[in-house]
């Protein structure tokens, strides 16, 4: 385990360098295999590969084939991308046959952490996708919110708020997949209690096309309406209570506080005031 955490914290330049490398420092001959022997690895992050930057690709090694190598290890029934799933899924829609790559040793932890950081760190994923990433890290490797920062160069706080982001509900999940949204927009949704209050905000801004700054106004100021509105309830109940106190009292009383818990202020200027008050509330007590 030790060793796992040494390799990772070198960075993927590092982590690569270690794969292309042989035990002598010479580097590995790049081979060919049939485009049909090789297999996804089981934690790839990435879901969509149907994005305009796939289709780029397609057509690019339609034209000069593929020019980085795929990084495999050798499985039972074949071998197993540890690094290019991108150019293998191009190059079946491009039409080859046969794909370069260069075959090392791995387990299956490091192969699948090498697989999810090389995406996080290209930046070939959409923000649900990093998120679930990150959570395969924590879960099934045990990494830390601090550990996973480092090896993809983002501040903690970055990796905690994309973890966020897999609360939306699934309307705006797709919304943000589908880059209707960004990810400013998606944590402003979250700052709402309620999957209802955030469909509702979701719509609205998509109708009104407002920007991230927009929107938080907009929740800010529907988060502040209910409360203004109990204020408002409980300020003419309260000014009502007051009027008739006074009036019973002759004086003038002020409530502090809510109907549920608060203080009563009577107020008097002189002391014959008071004592007709004092007189007046222990009579009636």
């Amino acid at each position: 385990m030790a060793q796992k955490k040494d390799a990772l914290g070198k960075g993927l330049g590092a982590i690569f360098s270690d794969l292309l490398d042989n035990d002598a420092g010479k580097k590995t001959s790049v081979n060919t295999c049939g485009i049909e022997e090789l297999h996804p690895n089981p934690y790839q992050p990435r879901k969509r590969f149907d994005d305009e930057d796939q289709k780029k690709l397609v057509a690019s090694i339609k034209q000069k084939g593929i020019i980085q190598p795929i990084v495999v290890r050798k499985v039972d029934s074949g071998y197993e991308i540890i690094a290019g799933e991108r150019r293998w899924r191009a190059a079946q829609a491009a039409g080859l046959h046969e794909v370069p790559i260069v075959v090392r040793k791995a387990t299956d932890m490091e192969a699948a952490e090498i697989s999810l950081i090389e995406n996080l760190l290209r930046e070939e994923l959409n923000p649900l996708e990093e998120a679930e990433a990150y959570v395969t890290l924590m879960e099934k490797f045990r990494l830390s919110q601090e550990e996973i920062s480092a090896q993809v160069g983002k501040d903690r706080s970055t990796v905690t708020n994309t973890i966020r982001l897999l609360k939306l509900p699934p309307r705006a999940k797709n919304a943000l997949v589908e880059r209707k949204i960004t990810p400013g927009h998606a944590r402003c949704l979250l700052a709402l209690s309620t999957p209802e209050d955030q469909i509702s905000v979701l719509d609205l801004l998509l109708k009104k096309e407002l920007n991230v700054r927009e929107t938080e106004k907009l929740i800010s100021k529907l988060k502040k309406a209910p409360e203004e509105k109990k204020a408002a309830a409980r300020d003419r109940f309260m000014t009502d209570l007051e009027k008739q106190l006074s009036a019973k009292c002759m004086a003038r009383v002020n409530l502090r506080g809510s109907s549920r818990k608060g203080a009563i202020e009577i107020r008097y200027s002189s002391l014959d005031e008071l004592n007709r008050l004092a007189r007046y509330l222990l009579d009636e007590l």
